[in-house]
């Protein structure tokens, strides 16, 4: 297997340029795991945006949690739930700032 180069279509067996690791046929040949990828590289580029935009000074915090007022830059993640916590109380009352 090989890396397809940038601008080439890939074929089902290179690897997909999306920096998976999977070959095509496995990571956007199917769409479930397309629209995980998709997901998956979104959050990273927001997470980009917001260190950019922090290192910057843009906004001084991002998240402010509505249980203890405590304002914070990152949410934790739950072992079992997907939904942000707050890194003070663990509640899921977030408010995310907007820019």
């Amino acid at each position: 297997m090989s890396v397809v180069p940038k601008g080439d279509l890939p074929g089902r067996n290179e690897l997909c340029p999306c920096g998976s690791g999977l070959k095509v046929k496995i990571c956007h040949g199917n769409l479930t795991k397309q629209l995980i990828c998709t997901r998956v590289a979104n959050e990273m580029m927001v997470k980009l945006i917001r260190q950019e935009q922090k290192k910057q000074g843009i906004i001084p915090y991002q998240f402010t949690c509505d249980n203890c007022g405590h304002k914070f830059d990152e949410p934790k993640r739950g072992i079992t739930s997907p939904m942000p916590l707050c890194p003070k109380c663990d509640c899921t009352n977030i408010t995310e700032v907007k820019i």
